[in-house]
């Protein structure tokens, strides 16, 4: 008998074709396999009983990093087979003695076809951090790829990060660039190395060079400075291979210094967690406050600084290598994690990560841009932008980036039933490209989404999937805005993806819906705007596969359909439509952009909404009674500013959420002295008034903020408790809206979704709540509930509408 089987799924660049070899042979078949694009083909000849055995087995059994969509099989005729034959004939170095044969001799890996991915949107593989056989390796001395920091093997290593086209062959990605040493070659045709794209060495692969930045421009008066870095090398400045330099890199840490590092898919900045160091590096990249993360060797050194759980274990060891943010034990010096009560810890996802941690320990690794520019992946940009900076000096290899990635950064929120999620802040390497998979057959239609702004991703979808891209940043920045048109134009080609379908948010002023519209009047294609919270929560029913839901969005601001600025939604959502069922109060804001940034602007507002004029400035007051540069908004993010401001706890956003995240850290600082208590008498119980206008319901947000203002400043309850009040309020209106809908709508499942939900102790109580009152609760999952998110609810509008 002949089969054809395809194998569709993660199968390109975990060793698929090596493992279908091996087992191939362990069941006694012949035949060939190769890659096509879109999938894994194989042709066998063998007994019928046999081949279904080994179809069977293929469904359940695959590579580490591998996972399986579906395995499809069909019988061929000898006439079909020959045909076949005819096609692979390029794929064979002797291919005239395999054609002639009736069938061929044994089982054998051919060189992958070209295809058309028209009919299919591949599912490729992101990086994959390093696997325990390579760290062991590299760090065995006895080993020949000791102390090589660019280890790799079948099961781990770059590939999209350096992936020029499809399919994933050596040819066809960065590594073309770099032949093979006799030892590499014989490795790459057996073993754990079989057809492994990326295998390489200290005689063949890149190899990491150190460049001493602040020796390289002369007009630097920094003579003192240069004397020291001289110094402090010149016992080895010999750097005669990889490892040499890797040496002299050390020195530079071990000295408080910054050094650059080219990883496997961009350019980091590499520094000891300490206040001098820290100082330098915010000086280098502007970031005045924002927590830095930190990478450590193992989990065990993380164990000495944070409290890890069994879910943060997995996520921090999995093949993502993510950043993930732990409850702090041991805090480092106070300009590394600011105010955090968190670390952002991770793991190393290459070898060289490995190599420094293990010789200076702890290390801040951040991405090497200036704050809110893209990380860069061009040596020559970063030699430019750091040269005369605090950097002293940047690790180099010459293998080329093709697709830059931050570090993805995740957290985790356990539930009351002991479960505990594993969420997104940011999706990048690690995970992209995997898709979102929609449960039904989805769009004919090819659909390009544009996301947002502020936390900008677009997303590809086609028939099931939906493939999001990485984090990319605000579109206000010129670099970032690039970035979006370069790395769209690059998914195109890399998929061959020729969009039918434009959508985007229906914000007239974003930057993603002109260049959404720039796009679809160069290409001529329709053009559909969603609205920013509708896509929040169609987010969240792409990846659960749902057609209706009670959905509630909660974040800083997007555009609403009466011209107002929303951002505490209740919506009812049924296929690709919706009802605003109800919202947060409308309050008046003034100052424009500048209300993200100033909390304290806010709180007045809010008191001029309240009727307390006399706490409000003559020019705040006068601004508001004029309408000059005011907005009406139902946002939660000012909400939370608002009261961050109010309760005396922070006054100003320096960074994205810095006022919520400090007033959620008072929250939990009283929950823990609690013992995390939901229950009466533990804390002042606070209530939002709900009101409603024929069959729509308005959370009044007033009366929460004047509750809040007389506990404190008149009863004087403590502002620790106030801001857990003020948690299980919101929780609670929740709830309550939740049912007023449900009872309107015979509607029992609940969509969390908006960047607001990224407060864990918010998310958490809330779940906890909805469930105890029968709620189906859903959460995003697979992307970030923040904007990040919204491009996968964009395409799955479309999916939707086109049903």
């Amino acid at each position: 008998m002949i089969y054809k089987i395809t194998v569709k799924g993660a199968v390109q660049g975990v060793g698929y074709r090596p493992f279908i070899l091996k087992k191939a042979t362990e069941y006694g078949l012949k035949g060939f396999v190769r890659n096509i694009g879109a999938a894994v083909d194989i042709l066998v000849f063998g007994e019928e009983k046999i081949i279904i055995d080994f179809t069977r087995m293929l469904e359940s059994e695959y590579p580490s990093g591998a996972f399986i969509l579906s395995v499809e099989k069909t019988i061929i005729d000898k006439a079909e087979y020959d045909r076949y034959l005819d096609g692979l004939s390029s794929a064979f170095s002797n291919s005239n003695s395999i054609h002639n044969l009736e069938e061929p001799l044994q089982f054998t890996i051919i060189d992958s076809k070209e295809v058309d991915l028209s009919s299919e949107l591949p599912v490729f593989l992101p990086d994959i951090g390093i696997c325990d056989d390579c760290m062991s390796e590299m760090l065995d001395d006895s080993d020949r790829r000791y102390n090589y920091p660019l280890i790799s093997c079948a099961s781990c290593g770059p590939r999209i990060s350096i992936l020029d086209k499809l399919p994933y062959d050596r040819k066809t990605t960065a590594m073309i660039d770099f032949e093979m040493c006799p030892d590499c070659a014989r490795e790459y045709k057996t073993g754990r190395r079989l057809h492994a794209q990326t295998i390489s060495c200290h005689n063949c692969g890149p190899q990491y060079e150190i460049k001493y930045l602040s020796l390289i421009n002369d007009s630097d008066n920094n003579t003192n400075n240069k004397i020291d870095i001289i110094n402090i090398i010149r016992n080895d400045i010999s750097d005669n291979n990889s490892y040499d330099s890797v040496k002299n890199a050390i020195k530079l840490l071990e000295n408080n210094e910054i050094i650059g590092l080219k990883g496997s898919s961009g350019y980091q900045l590499v520094c000891k967690p300490v206040n001098d160091a820290a100082l330098k590096l915010r000086n280098a990249k502007g970031r005045e406050k924002k927590p830095f993360a930190v990478m450590f060797s193992d989990i065990d050194s993380i164990e000495e600084y944070c409290f890890v759980n069994s879910k943060e274990k997995e996520l921090l060891k999995s093949s993502a290598r993510p950043i993930v943010l732990l409850n702090t034990k041991e805090s480092f010096d106070y300009e590394v994690c600011k105010d955090s009560r968190y670390i952002g810890a991770f793991l190393p996802s290459v070898g060289i990560h490995r190599l420094l941690c293990d010789a200076v320990g702890p290390l801040i690794v951040t991405s090497a841009n200036r704050s809110d520019e893209p990380i860069i992946i061009d040596d020559d940009i970063f030699i430019k932008e750091f040269t005369n900076t605090q950097v002293q000096a940047v690790l180099m290899h010459k293998r080329r980036i093709n697709m830059p990635q931050d570090d993805s950064v995740m957290y985790t929120c356990t539930l009351r039933n002991g479960n505990t999620l594993g969420l997104f802040t940011r999706r990048a390497r690690g995970f992209v490209p995997l898709p979102v998979y929609t449960s039904y057959s989805g769009t004919s239609s090819r659909i390009l989404a544009f996301g947002g702004d502020l936390k900008s991703t677009f997303s590809l979808a086609y028939k099931d999937k939906i493939i999001p891209s990485q984090y990319l940043g605000d579109l206000r920045d010129y670099g970032v805005n690039d970035n979006l048109k370069r790395l769209i134009s690059q998914y195109e080609r890399l998929y061959k993806f020729a969009p039918e379908k434009i959508v985007c948010d229906m914000h007239p002023l974003y930057e993603s819906a002109r260049m959404a519209t720039e796009y679809s009047d160069k290409h001529n294609l329709p053009i559909y705007k969603v609205q920013h919270h509708h896509a929040h929560i169609l987010s969240v029913m792409a990846e659960k596969g749902l057609k209706s839901c009670i959905g509630v969005s909660f974040d800083g601001t997007g555009y609403g359909v009466d011209g107002n600025i929303w951002g505490g939604e209740f919506m009812y959502l049924s296929g690709a439509d919706f009802e605003r069922d109800g919202h947060m109060s409308y309050v008046n804001l003034c100052g424009g952009d500048n209300a993200s940034r100033n909390a304290k602007l806010v709180k007045e507002c809010y008191y001029n909404a309240a009727g307390y004029s006399e706490k409000v400035s003559a020019i705040i007051r006068a601004a508001l009674d004029n309408n000059i540069n005011v907005f009406t908004t139902s946002s939660i993010g000012r909400l939370f500013d608002c009261i961050s401001s109010l309760l005396r706890i922070r006054d100003e956003n320096s960074f994205e959420g810095e006022c919520a995240i400090a007033l959620e850290k008072a929250a939990w600082e009283f929950a823990k002295a609690n013992g995390s208590s939901d229950s009466e008498g533990i804390y002042r119980e606070l209530n939002c008034d709900i009101l409603q206008e024929n069959d729509h319901f308005i959370a009044d947000q007033l009366s929460l903020f004047k509750q809040i203002e007389k506990a404190f400043y008149q009863d004087e309850i403590p502002s620790n408790e106030l801001a857990f009040s003020f948690h299980m309020a919101l929780t609670d209106t929740i709830v309550r809206m939740c049912q007023l809908i449900r009872n309107k709508r015979g509607e029992n499942k609940v969509c969390l979704s908006g960047g607001v939900f990224g407060n864990r102790l918010l998310l958490s109580k809330t779940i906890d709540r909805l469930s105890d009152f029968g709620f189906d609760v859903y959460v995003n999952e697979q992307v970030p509930a923040g904007d990040a998110g919204i491009s996968v609810g964009q395409a799955y509008y479309l999916m939707l509408k086109e049903e």
